[in-house]
């Protein structure tokens, strides 16, 4: 019979106490790296915003003050931007709402055919930068319209406040029906069957059932769509046309006047409304989730013939204008001149701008480490905060999920005003360069990434962490041995998502490209406004033909790397 000792005991001891140790580091490195880079450029803003300005120096003065709110609104013209965003968010909100909900009832609860092709479909706008939706928008609809000037011969155009909620509602469609998608799939649907059982009818058991039980979804993609819309900046700055609305009032006051003391007071507000649709939209996905069952996906009856062919058309009309909203645009970029010389041409894929073709591949570059990194330290997150527990996981877990309720103008807006000037002697290494663009994203796509690998994590069972550790295994090991393969769908969602956000983002990055660095959604949205409208279709054109490239790469790899698990589990 061994004896165990004291001796023996000791060394395993310092392993668990040096294992505790790095998840410290680890987790403190992380939460000094959000601390950084999303809190201390927001708070500087708000510093800002209460801080003297000289307009005619353009420089801030130091002492403490309200004047800048108290300007701001004196000024009727600018605080009209502040009831501008909230009619678009509110009609987005709820046309965007009505119209995802049914097209996910019709995925999630009846038999139409192609579901797969539709859901995929419903998702196409999320592989094209923001402003697609306006740029096609204006190509049928406006002044010089295929369909207003060249079909109708009327003089209605699409711009200002309609062209805009038309375009937020294509923008947002996508966001809203995943959400619902996924409640629809996973409350409790036995409900429906048992209300019809009854001798209710369909009608009764939509709106006293489904919609009911459904609600806490509903909301939740209600206040996602109001914060989508209220701070998008893409398709306002396009097709708004005057109409001015919070972000783009933020861009004009910045980079047309360099009022930067009226830019961060702009900001501020913008926050507000962000930040409470955040809350509500935390709120009810924490509500929505307490609905889901285990059993709730018994098998559909076969719908009934009009309600079958009612909910085809209506989703294939709906999948129709996502895709129409695309096409346009890839046929644009082949036209001589739009409207006046339809000659087929490839002269708009010869840019004449700074950086020419160079800006995708440079695009390419940043949104490959933007998904690599971003996926795997969202991964590493989630597994500091939920499997190792440390005193400071709550702490963590807030300043992880913060960024989703920051928009993505107010936080490169506030990486300018702080990483240009000598804090922390970091302006050397980010301002202007690739890196400060390659941490933004990661950041404001911080929380969506790390919710995901913290959902994954509470599935694996904590016994498999257990027994790493009871066969010597560190937490390094443990990591990247069992807890990283086994998170692999999780990370490979992640970075698939997070490179799709750095190849389109724009609003987010609007203030960070320089003369040495130059982003492809940026020069979309530059040639848009400089009237170069088939270059900048092109451009968009070559984004969408990338993302879906690479998209396709990863999926090859991710179903070889799936084939390799399993044979190696066989």
């Amino acid at each position: 019979m061994s004896t165990i000792t004291a001796e023996n005991i000791q060394p395993k001891g310092k392993k668990i106490l040096n294992d505790k140790y790095l998840i410290y580091v680890v987790g403190g490195l992380i939460g000094l790296f959000l601390l950084v880079f999303m809190l201390l450029p927001v708070l500087n803003i708000l510093r800002l915003s209460m801080t003297a300005y000289d307009p005619r120096k353009h420089e801030f003065l130091g002492r403490l003050t309200l004047a800048n709110f108290t300007n701001y609104f004196s000024k009727p013209a600018i605080v009209q931007s502040l009831y501008h965003s909230l009619w678009i968010a509110v009609w987005s909100m709820v046309i965007t709402t009505t119209l995802a909900f049914f097209f996910a009832y019709g995925l999630t609860r009846t038999t139409i055919k192609w579901k797969k092709a539709l859901y995929y479909v419903a998702m196409t706008p999320l592989i094209a930068p923001s402003l697609l939706q306006a740029m096609a928008l204006i190509s049928l609809f406006g002044s010089n319209g295929l369909i207003t000037a060249g079909l109708l011969n009327v003089e209605w155009n699409i711009y200002g406040p309609t062209g805009i909620i038309i375009s937020e509602v294509l923008y947002c469609f996508p966001h809203a029906m995943v959400i619902l998608y996924t409640t629809l799939s996973a409350v409790d649907s036995r409900l429906d069957e048992a209300a019809s059982s009854l001798g209710a009818s369909e009608v009764t058991t939509f709106f006293k059932i489904t919609v009911p039980t459904a609600r806490y979804g509903i909301f939740s993609a209600a206040a996602l769509v109001f914060n989508l819309a209220i701070t998008d900046f893409g398709n306002p700055i396009i097709i708004g046309r005057g109409y001015n609305v919070l972000s783009t009032e933020i861009y004009l006051q910045v980079i047309g006047m360099q009022r930067f003391d009226l830019g961060t007071t702009i900001a501020v507000v913008l926050l507000v409304p962000s930040i409470i649709a955040f809350l509500l939209n935390y709120y009810f996905t924490k509500k929505s989730h307490s609905l889901i069952s285990g059993q709730a996906k018994p098998q559909l009856p076969p719908s009934r013939p009009l309600k079958k062919y009612g909910f085809t058309a209506y989703s294939w009309t709906i999948a129709g204008i996502l895709l129409s909203v695309i096409g346009v645009i890839v046929f644009k970029s082949f036209i001589k001149v739009w409207m006046y010389n339809w000659s087929f041409t490839t002269s708009h894929y010869q840019f004449k701008i700074p950086g020419g073709i160079s800006v995708l591949w440079t695009s390419l570059k940043i949104a490959l480490f933007v998904g690599f990194f971003g996926a795997f330290l969202t991964i590493l997150n989630g597994y500091i905060i939920e499997k190792k527990k440390p005193f400071f996981a709550q702490p963590l877990y807030l300043f992880s999920v913060i960024p989703a309720a920051i928009p993505g103008l107010v936080m490169g807006l506030g990486y300018i005003l702080i990483f240009n000037t000598r804090f922390l002697n970091l302006d050397n290494i980010l301002y202007g360069k690739p890196l400060i663009i390659i941490i933004n994203v990661i950041i404001t796509n911080f929380t969506l990434g790390t919710l995901s690998s913290i959902s994954n994590m509470k599935n694996i069972d904590k016994s498999m962490d257990e027994a790493a550790t009871s066969l010597g295994a560190n937490t390094t090991r443990t990591f990247l041995r069992i807890i990283f393969p086994l998170n692999r769908i999780s990370f490979m969602s992640n970075l698939i998502y997070y490179f799709m956000r750095s190849m389109v983002t724009i609003s987010a990055v609007i203030f960070l490209i320089s003369p040495d660095v130059h982003l492809a959604s940026i020069a979309v949205i530059n040639l848009e406004k400089d009237g170069q409208e088939g270059p900048s279709a092109a451009m968009a054109t070559l984004i969408i033909i990338i993302v879906i490239v690479m998209l396709a790469i990863f999926a090859l790899l991710f179903k070889k790397r799936g084939l390799k698990v399993v044979a190696e589990s066989e």
